[in-house]
């Protein structure tokens, strides 16, 4: 299900990629590591808030491969 509109407040992966500055595969490592959480829309196509994208990118995050597996692996 594409989005003939969205509603106010709401962002795709792309429209938040390009807000918060990164690509679309990052939005959906954000998703997949529980730093960003789906707002509405489907599984298949999510919808975030504005708040949440911002939240997410100001967020830290583990910067090396390394820290990413002790991120895993304590979780």
């Amino acid at each position: 299900m594409r989005y003939e509109s969205i509603p106010p407040g709401y962002l795709t992966t792309e429209l938040a990629a390009q807000a918060a500055g990164v690509k679309p595969d990052t939005i959906r490592d954000w998703k997949r590591r529980g730093i960003l959480k789906r707002s509405a829309g489907s599984p298949r196509y999510p919808l975030y808030t504005v708040d949440a994208v911002i939240a997410a990118k100001a967020a830290p995050k583990p910067n090396s491969a390394r820290a990413r597996r002790a991120e895993v692996n304590t979780a």
